[in-house]
């Protein structure tokens, strides 16, 4: 279900919408023909592409230490919760434990890099796909050592599993990091 909002600005309007996660509403803001004041410009008319490039490397990437720790709580959760005994189980949950410890490792350097003054660059799209996929893979994991529970319950792990299916979209489409990683860092050209 969307819902448009009218904001102050008669050229603006906000959209929302709920998820099926039940996490905080989505949304987008429109501006319609808004007229900003040249004292009040970032860059030059024209330059919003290679600003928003520029922005995009520190969206969220202070805040993917939290979300794995907030992952490996819930990975600690799933042991306690399963009884997996073979080894299909096991390399399920060191799978899981692999990606969690991957992305955990490129975070801390990320964070490093940034508490050090270094600028931020494509490479954070890196970051954002490793985080994607590890949310995926843990989410998936509880899906297959806790069968039924997601589907048959009214468990908290079913509106966890649900908001990681949205993981590879809110970081920025897994598609769109896939290509910044392949024409920026690794120079694979346009198409």
């Amino acid at each position: 279900m969307s819902t448009t909002y009218r904001t102050r600005r008669p050229d603006a309007a906000r959209t929302s919408w709920a998820t099926c996660s039940d996490a905080a509403p989505s949304g987008k803001v429109f501006f319609d023909e808004v007229v900003v004041p040249a004292d009040r410009m970032l860059g030059r008319p024209g330059d919003g592409w290679r600003l928003a490039m520029d922005l995009l490397p520190h969206e969220r990437s202070t805040c993917f230490w939290h979300r794995v720790a907030h992952l490996y709580a819930r990975l600690d959760r799933l042991l306690d919760e399963t009884d997996a005994t073979d080894a299909a189980d096991d390399a399920a949950l060191g799978a899981a434990y692999l990606a969690l410890h991957t992305v955990r490792c490129r975070s801390h350097a990320t964070r490093h890099r940034l508490a050090a003054g270094a600028r931020l660059g494509p490479e954070t799209s890196v970051d954002k796909v490793l985080l994607a996929t590890a949310e995926q893979q843990l989410f998936e994991t509880v899906r297959d050592l806790l069968p039924g529970v997601l589907e048959l319950t009214d468990s908290p792990w079913r509106s966890e599993y649900l908001y990681a299916k949205a993981a590879t979209l809110y970081g920025g489409t897994a598609e769109i990091q896939r290509n910044i990683i392949a024409r920026r860092l690794l120079d694979l050209g346009r198409e």
